[in-house]
C-alpha cells in the first residue's frame, strides 16, 4: 500500500516505475504550489488565486483535505511538488443503488517530473486510497481514454448532442406547468435528491455544488406534475448565449431531468414555445430518450449530406470512465444471487484480482481464489459490462428499479 508519510528525498528520475510514489495529504502551506501546478496543467480554467481560495475555503468538491501530492528534494534546494491528484469521496447511484465512489480528479505531473511514468503511478496510488477508504467504484473524466483503459477504466454511457431550431419540437401540452424559478436553490436540490433512487449514474450533490451549478447555468426552469398536485416533477438548467454574426440567441440546456413522460414532453413543449426568444437550441439527450423521433428533422443545422441519402444528426458525446475497485463489496451491495461467480484479472489491484463467489442466498461474496480463472474478465471489460447491466451472473437492474421514462441509460452529469 502507498506510504502516507513524507517521501524520502530523491530525484524523480531515481523512482522505480513499478513502485507507487510516496504520498502525503496536502496542507495549507502547500496550496500556492498546488494551485500553480494545476493552473499550469489545466490552463484557462481558473487563476492561481482562485484555486488557492477554493482549496482553502472549500469549493464545490470540497477543499484541500482530499488532495494528495508527492515531492522530491534536490541537493541544495528545498522540497518541490512532483505530482498531485484529488481523491474525491462521491456517492454514485448505479441502477438506483448508492455506491461509495472514488472520484479521481486533477491528476497532474510537474514539468520536471514528466515522461517518467509518474502519472500512472499517481493513478494507481489513488485506486489504493479509494479501496482503503471503502469505495466500491472509481470514476473520472479522461484526458485520454487509452491511458486510463490501461489502468482498468471503461467508458460508461453516452449523450447525443442535438442542435435544432425550437420550432423543430412539437408544441406539446403542459407548458402552463413550466415556469422559470426565482429561487432555484429552494427547489432543485430536494428534487434532484428525489431522483437518485431511480437514477443510473447520478451523483449526490453538496450545497456548494448546487451553488456552482446555478451560477454556471443562470436559467433554472421547474416543471410541475400533470395531476394538479402542484408537486415539482422535473427541471431544466440552461444558459443563453449570443450566436456569432448577430444570428440571434442559443438556448443551451445543460441538465434536463423528468420523472415521467408527461413532464418530459411538457419541458420540450416549453422549449418549442420560446421560438421567438432564441434561434437555436442545444440539448444533450440520453439515447433512450429517442429525441430523434420527436424532432421534425434531426439534421444538424448548416450541415450537408456526408453520404448519399444520409445526413449528420446528433454528435455523440463520451466522457466518464468507471472502474470496479472492490468486486466482493460491489456484488454484496448490488445483491448478487446465490451461485453468482465473477472472476477478474486486475493487475493494478491484487486485492481485487481472482474469483469471487456467492454460495448462498443473502451470503457475503467470498474470494475463493486469488488467481483469475481461465475465463476471467479484464477489469476494464467487467466495468463496462457492469454499467450496461450485462455483468455475467448479476441480474441488473434489480426488481424495484424504475428509471424515469423507462430508461436505464448511464448519465454522470457532474464534471469533477
Amino acid at each position: 500500500m502507498t506510504s502516507h508519510a513524507s517521501p524520502t528525498p530523491t530525484s524523480p528520475s531515481e523512482a522505480d516505475p513499478a513502485r507507487l510514489p510516496a504520498l502525503r495529504r496536502a496542507t495549507v502551506s502547500d496550496l500556492p504550489a498546488l494551485a500553480s501546478l494545476w493552473a499550469m496543467a489545466f490552463p484557462g480554467e481558473r487563476t492561481v488565486a482562485e484555486r488557492v481560495a477554493g482549496l482553502r475555503d472549500g469549493g464545490p468538491w470540497g477543499g484541500f483535505e482530499d488532495c494528495w501530492l508527492t515531492e522530491s528534494t534536490l541537493p541544495g534546494s528545498g522540497p518541490r511538488i512532483d505530482g498531485a491528484f484529488r481523491a474525491l469521496p462521491l456517492t454514485l447511484h448505479l441502477f438506483g443503488r448508492p455506491l461509495p465512489t472514488l472520484g479521481v480528479a486533477a491528476v497532474a505531473v510537474a514539468p520536471h517530473a514528466r515522461r517518467q511514468g509518474l502519472g500512472s503511478r499517481l493513478c494507481r496510488a489513488a485506486l489504493q486510497i479509494g479501496r482503503e477508504r471503502g469505495d466500491l467504484l472509481a470514476a473520472l473524466y479522461p484526458f485520454r481514454t487509452d491511458f486510463y483503459a490501461r489502468l482498468g477504466f471503461a467508458l460508461a454511457g453516452e449523450l447525443h448532442r442535438y442542435r435544432f431550431p425550437p420550432e423543430a419540437l412539437p408544441l406539446f401540452p403542459g407548458t402552463d406547468r413550466v415556469s422559470v424559478l426565482a429561487e432555484p436553490l429552494a427547489v432543485l436540490p430536494p428534487l434532484h435528491a428525489a431522483f437518485l433512487p431511480s437514477s443510473h449514474g447520478l451523483v449526490a450533490r453538496s450545497p456548494k455544488r448546487w451553488e456552482a451549478l446555478v451560477e454556471d447555468a443562470p436559467m433554472a426552469v421547474g416543471i410541475r406534475a400533470a395531476d394538479g398536485s402542484g408537486d415539482w416533477t422535473g427541471y431544466l438548467l440552461a444558459s443563453i448565449r449570443k450566436l456569432s454574426r448577430g444570428r440571434g440567441l442559443e438556448f443551451r440546456v445543460t441538465e434536463f431531468l423528468a420523472a415521467d413522460p408527461d413532464t418530459y414532453r411538457a419541458g420540450l413543449g416549453w422549449i418549442s414555445a420560446q421560438r421567438d426568444a432564441w434561434r437555436l437550441v442545444t440539448l444533450d439527450a440520453l439515447p433512450g430518450e429517442r429525441l430523434h423521433q420527436v424532432l421534425a428533422h434531426p439534421q444538424l443545422p448548416g450541415s450537408s449530406t456526408t453520404r448519399s441519402l444520409w445526413f449528420p444528426s446528433a454528435t455523440v458525446l463520451r466522457g466518464p470512465m468507471i472502474r470496479i475497485l472492490d468486486a466482493g463489496g460491489l456484488l454484496e451491495r448490488l445483491g448478487a444471487d446465490a451461485g453468482t461467480r465473477l472472476s477478474l484479472d486486475d493487475p493494478e489491484l491484487p486485492e481485487n484480482r481472482g474469483t469471487w463467489q456467492v454460495d448462498a442466498e443473502g451470503s457475503t461474496p467470498i474470494r475463493v481464489s486469488d488467481l483469475p480463472a481461465s475465463d476471467a474478465l479484464r477489469v476494464d471489460l467487467a466495468s463496462g459490462l457492469l454499467v450496461e447491466g450485462q455483468l455475467p451472473g448479476l441480474r441488473l437492474p434489480r426488481p424495484g428499479f424504475e428509471p424515469p421514462l423507462g430508461m436505464a441509460d448511464f448519465r454522470l452529469l457532474d464534471p469533477f
